[in-house]
């Protein structure tokens, strides 16, 4: 009889061991997937994040170059970048694809805040047109005011701030980059 108890104690592990081992075990696996979780979520939000502020950039060195060219040419220097009629605030902008702005200079598309798609085209890169692209996440506007102010810019101006945004959502969450230059009217 004392020889059965003895191997009954040794017979192998509790149930209250067991679900300890595997407790520890999956706490010692959760931890690294949830670090690379974040990493990952991290890398992709600084992707989105360098080819936003890339699109933006793009924007305003071609509104800067129209102006550059309209000065050259002797010609006003906001045309086709805009003026009193349009591209004038938040509400009231512009599409700052540098495929809208065309030469010679024509009045740049309008699209409210948020409806100015970005598409994607294997062979020419980021454009506007949706023909032979696939729609991307991001959108991108700017607008004219006068400097430090909220009023539209006009031609009479020698000095205009532009504003480039570039907006995209990650799920529910809304990025943005914004870019903001002063537009003087003469060259240097």
């Amino acid at each position: 009889m004392k020889y059965e108890t003895k191997n009954m104690k040794n017979r192998g592990f509790t149930i209250v061991e067991t679900l300890v081992a595997i407790t520890v075990l999956m706490i010692s696996v959760a931890g690294p997937l949830v670090v690379a979780s974040k990493g990952l979520s991290a890398a992709l939000y600084a992707r989105d994040q360098v080819i936003a502020s890339y699109l933006a950039q793009e924007s305003m060195e071609v509104i800067k170059n129209t102006r550059d060219n309209n000065l050259a040419a002797g010609s006003g220097w906001l045309n086709g970048i805009g003026d009193a009629s349009n591209c004038t605030s938040s509400t009231n902008p512009c599409d700052a694809s540098a495929v809208s702005l065309t030469s010679p200079p024509t009045t740049p598309t309008g699209c409210s805040a948020g409806s100015c798609p970005i598409y994607f085209n294997s062979v020419t890169g980021y454009v506007t047109s949706s023909s032979g692209a696939t729609p991307t996440i991001f959108k991108r506007y700017y607008y004219l005011i006068k400097p430090n102010s909220v009023t539209a810019c006009t031609t009479a101006e020698t000095e205009c701030q532009v504003n480039v945004y570039v907006i995209w959502n990650e799920g529910t969450v809304p990025y943005s980059v914004e870019l903001e230059s002063q537009l003087v009217s003469s060259m240097r």
